[in-house]
């Protein structure tokens, strides 16, 4: 395990000269004072309130910014908000300015703001502005959107974990979601439970961590006591799609011995009994969006990026290896058809 904490702090210290290396980060806007900008090119970004530090999603998001940044050369300015009413503060405070010789990109890098932006009618009034919203899958009317799709990467997982369990004739699997009105998670949740059932798993409950929409992102400690009643119920393996409250998931594993996967990103340092990671190379979409948007290219309002895109894959942690599953070239050939499947019945 100390190999697996090293990793994990040398990880964190990255991200923080990444963030000393941008030119603004605030957790609270009214102390923030504007930073000076040196392009005519202007992203801002507008985090969830979970914040950097765990490899997860907004780590992923930031370096792909940093790259960006470098390469392309424009100026970023960073919202970790305390809430979604704070992040939805900034953004109208933004949306109200005018720009006069730049161009200016306003990211919300979470759909945990999408419930309030579609009923929000704040749009910014100038041609040189644009807003972008990850992780929805449905158009907004003055917004661009995109979301990466989990349904085939999960159903790899699901399939994955059976057929390394196949000697159990009860192995029971647990998909822990934040809530069942994101359609992103529901993707997840569905793929991983119908990749298990298919390939042999007993059952694959699915749980939620919340019933209220936008809400289970940041519960850990309602996601640290779900776990323990589903573990004390027979459930041996925990698949989490919760934003922040996987790390509870993951402490779990820890402290009980049981097998998780990891998403996201690469989440092996979490624990040592992680046999997979589901990656969504969310800072990889980033980039190509920031880069268009750059060139004034034509981009669609709406974009859904599936297994086919390049933008999700599924690597295997620690000593877990693909070939240790017999018969998982049939799952990986049936992806594509059973995510059509599924996208078509939403």
């Amino acid at each position: 395990m100390n190999g697996i904490i090293t990793r994990n702090v040398i990880r964190v210290v990255f991200i923080v000269a990444i963030l000393f290396s941008i030119v603004g980060c605030s957790d609270n806007d009214e102390n923030n004072t504007t930073p000076s900008l040196t392009s005519t090119n202007v992203v801002e970004v507008v985090f969830s309130p979970s914040g950097f530090g765990d490899l997860g999603y907004n780590d992923i998001i930031l370096t792909g910014l940093e790259e960006s940044r470098k390469r392309l050369g424009f100026d970023v300015m960073m919202h970790v908000p305390a809430s979604v009413e704070d992040g939805i503060a900034i953004y109208n405070k933004w949306a109200q300015k005018t720009a006069k010789d730049e161009r200016r990109l306003f990211i919300f890098a979470s759909n945990q703001y999408e419930s309030a932006l579609r009923n929000s009618s704040v749009r910014p009034s100038d041609a040189n502005s644009s807003v972008l919203l990850y992780e929805t899958h449905k158009p907004i009317d003055g917004v661009y959107t995109f979301r990466i799709g989990m349904y085939g990467a999960a159903y790899l997982i699901g399939a994955y974990t059976a057929l390394t369990n196949k000697d159990e004739s009860d192995y029971k699997a647990a998909v822990l979601a934040a809530n069942p009105f994101d359609r992103n998670v529901d993707g997840a949740a569905q793929g991983f439970r119908d990749g298990f059932i298919e390939a042999g798993g007993a059952d694959a409950t699915i749980s939620y961590i919340s019933d209220r929409d936008g809400d289970g992102y940041n519960m850990p400690d309602e996601a640290y006591a779900l776990c323990t009643r589903l573990y004390e119920s027979g459930h041996t393996f925990f698949f989490p799609v919760a934003g922040g409250s996987n790390k509870a998931v993951y402490q779990f594993s820890r402290n009980q011995g049981v097998y998780t996967a990891g998403i996201d990103g690469d989440m092996s340092a979490y624990s040592g009994l992680m046999n997979c990671s589901l990656v969504k190379n969310i800072g990889s979409a980033t980039k190509d969006f920031i880069a268009l948007w750059l060139d004034k290219k034509e981009i669609p309002q709406h974009q859904d990026f599936l297994w086919d895109s390049g933008y999700v894959n599924v690597i295997y942690c620690h000593d877990w290896k693909e070939t240790d599953a017999q018969g998982i070239e049939t799952f990986k050939n049936n992806i594509l058809g059973k995510e059509t499947e599924y996208e078509k019945s939403k």
